[in-house]
């Protein structure tokens, strides 16, 4: 097979596991939507997350330094999944107008990394765990909890700002618009519902998190083959007429 066809090949499959997927993605974010609802509802609990995202929705818009930082926490992603990956890193530049990490190889999750790892908000939590083991970080609680919503808040905004505006050459790579943006909203649903479970670990349920997303993906799968069907049906029905 030449190099074009093993292209269209790849291509074709990614394009056939985004519509495969689509399903569960759409689940999940309903899903992950109304975990999000529910955990905010309880005020007292989700005021400091509610503050520290406050905080920063008006930096996004109006504080351009934030655009380095952005470019900063998305290039350390790559680096990131890379060495997760076992891929050898040559070099890494950031700037304010963008950067890149070279790199020996890659593959659909580093070039999807920065659009579904909170980079700072993994870092604070890190940082908080890290800081249990030696000392008693209950009294600092609240204020891990603000700072998680300001970087939850960063990262959110600034991926529906990329999702939404020109094609970028990372979803390309790993697989086109279809595929990429699928596995792109489906793995920010998982990665904020167990966010929310790290910081509310008594309100919320991961089993029956889980339990609502098959289940919703089941029924969007089951109605969608049930269209199609009929639109075959329709179809062919159509052209028993025509051939008349």
């Amino acid at each position: 097979m030449s190099r074009t066809g093993s292209t269209n090949a790849l291509v074709s499959s990614k394009v056939f596991a985004g519509l495969i997927i689509s399903p569960l993605t759409v689940a999940a974010a309903f899903a992950t939507a109304t975990l999000t609802l529910s955990a905010l509802a309880r005020i007292q609990a989700s005021l400091p997350l509610l503050i520290g995202a406050a905080l920063y929705c008006p930096l996004h818009f109006y504080l351009p330094v934030s655009r380095f930082f952005y470019v900063l926490a998305h290039e350390l992603s790559h680096a990131l999944a890379a060495l997760v990956s076992g891929i050898k890193i040559k070099k890494i530049n950031v700037g304010k107008n963008g950067g890149y990490v070279a790199m020996n190889a890659t593959n659909a999750f580093i070039s999807l990394a920065p659009y579904f790892i909170p980079f700072y908000a993994l870092a604070a939590g890190a940082a908080y765990g890290l800081a249990a083991f030696f000392w008693n970080m209950a009294p600092y609680r609240p204020f891990f909890t603000g700072a998680t919503g300001f970087f939850l808040a960063f990262h959110l905004m600034h991926t529906g700002e990329i999702l939404t505006g020109p094609v970028q050459s990372d979803l390309k790579k790993a697989g086109g618009v279809l595929f990429s943006f699928s596995m792109v909203v489906l793995l920010n649903s998982l990665c904020l519902a167990l966010a929310l479970k790290l910081i509310f670990p008594h309100f919320i349920s991961l089993r029956s998190y889980a339990a609502t997303v098959w289940t919703g993906a089941g029924a969007i799968a089951g109605w969608l083959f049930t269209a199609a069907s009929y639109i075959v049906r329709s179809l062919d029905t159509a052209k028993i007429y025509l051939g008349r």
